[in-house]
């Protein structure tokens, strides 16, 4: 027994005509007689008499027409209730950012979700791609925020931007001392790089392999914050990304970007193939598109 067969029927009922029935249920009225005659097979009782001009119920139609219409009404009850329950605005949601994107970022993102979803909670972690990737395999994260490539079967990747990465050199020592660089020239200054265990200082390193250049590293380090500061000491120049130069307020470093190859990174937000993503995340992602340094 079906659910739309209970349909059809009561249609047929009320009406006291399949024709009329088939038109308010938006079928056609052979496909509803062939589902009502289904239904008495099942039931092994006649539900109507169909007569010359309309159809009347037999005392197995009677019967069935009250808890029908009670099935029916529990349906929408069901539904009703599911919808209000559901309120998608509400919950928590888990979130994770790569700490060459967190500092420029998250802070406007979260002020952003809360006021536009005040029911709702985010819960943000900060870590290296690798950690982000192993928490949402394992559902702790529903989304994190990082750049790509990711190569890893369980996680799917929704590229949001293209960000590029600037020569910065220190304001009060500029190492550079013109308004222009090429990308063979950055082998001719002392060079301030972040660890490759950060994907942006792999990004960064494969980028310089690939044009062969033998970088004069003086100093690797493990934050973005140091290697803003040992440029802005003068101990070198380094290749950052454009949002770190929009929200730098100190002015100590000036930032130029490369003449011929500027490189770049894409940033993405990566979920759970097999996860359904949920209002709260795709709200998410679409104020971290809106909300990243332009």
């Amino acid at each position: 027994m079906e659910i739309h067969q209970l349909t059809y029927f009561v249609a047929v009922a009320e009406l006291g005509s399949f024709s009329r029935a088939a038109e308010r249920c938006g079928v056609a009225q052979p496909s509803l007689s062939q589902q009502i005659q289904k239904l008495e097979q099942e039931l092994g009782e006649p539900l109507f008499d169909r007569l010359p001009r309309r159809v009347v119920l037999t005392d197995a139609g009677r019967s069935l027409l009250t808890r029908a219409v009670g099935v029916l009404a529990e349906l929408q009850d069901i539904k009703r209730a599911v919808k209000q329950e559901a309120d998608f605005s509400r919950g928590v949601l888990n979130v994770g950012f790569i700490p060459t994107i967190a500092p420029f970022v998250a802070p406007q993102v979260m002020k952003r979700f809360r006021r536009e979803l005040p029911q709702a909670r985010l819960s943000v972690q900060e870590d290296l791609t690798e950690a982000l990737v192993r928490d949402l395999t394992d559902g702790k994260l529903d989304v994190a925020v990082t750049s790509v490539p990711i190569h890893h079967r369980l996680i799917r990747v929704q590229e949001l931007l293209s960000e590029p990465l600037l020569a910065a050199s220190s304001k009060k020592n500029d190492l550079i001392a013109r308004e222009t660089l090429r990308v063979k020239e950055l082998d001719d200054f002392p060079f301030v790089a972040l660890s490759e265990m950060h994907c942006l200082g792999e990004q960064v390193q494969s980028f310089c392999y690939q044009r062969h250049l033998e970088l004069n590293i003086v100093c690797r380090a493990a934050q973005l914050t140091t290697v803003y500061n040992c440029v802005a000491a003068g101990l070198g120049i380094s290749l950052v990304p454009r949002s770190l130069a929009l929200s730098d307020q100190s002015k100590r470093v000036v930032y130029r970007a490369l003449s011929d190859a500027a490189p770049r990174r894409k940033i993405a937000a990566a979920t759970h193939v097999e996860r359904t993503p949920s209002f709260l995340a795709k709200k998410f992602i679409e104020i971290v598109r809106e909300e990243y340094p332009a």
